[in-house]
């Protein structure tokens, strides 16, 4: 009986360990300096919506390329890569991410990741039109990019 009480144990162990593994997902952020439709210093996608607990790796295209949070949700720890290397993440609290290419922030290099809920989605819009005002081209994008988060 000890025997079988052991081995269900560890069964339900492994279980829920493969469940937790398996819920989280991996996701791609390219950081390009232009992608196949013409479109220059972009990262892609450019909002993307995970799940709390997944991963996010960014790969830049070429050494000239980072990504370096700029509004996160209040418990969230700040991030930044090392230039030119590709660099992962897990979105361990809900809420809107912005981020940018430091050295191509003037053109509009940004990105908005939505994990779960939205509940900062004010603060980060309020952060963005303050710093908007050092972008020089493609400031559109990140309104397109907020304008899908729900």
């Amino acid at each position: 009986m000890r025997i079988l009480t052991t081995i269900t144990t560890a069964i339900v162990i492994m279980a829920a360990t493969f469940s937790a593994d398996t819920a989280a997902k991996n996701h791609e952020v390219k950081l390009l300096t232009a992608d196949t439709n013409g479109q220059t210093m972009v990262m892609s996608p450019g909002f993307l919506k995970v799940e709390k607990g997944d991963t996010v790796t960014f790969v830049p295209s070429d050494v000239t390329h980072h990504v370096e949070s700029m509004s996160i949700p209040a418990s969230a720890k700040p991030f930044s890569s090392e230039m030119g290397k590709s660099f992962t993440i897990t979105f361990n609290e809900e809420g809107v991410y912005l981020y940018k290419c430091t050295p191509h922030f003037a053109l509009g290099m940004l990105g908005v990741i939505q994990a779960g809920n939205a509940s900062n989605l004010e603060k980060v819009k309020s952060d963005w039109t303050k710093a908007s005002s050092g972008v020089v081209m493609n400031k559109e994008r990140v309104d397109q990019y907020l304008s899908k988060v729900k």
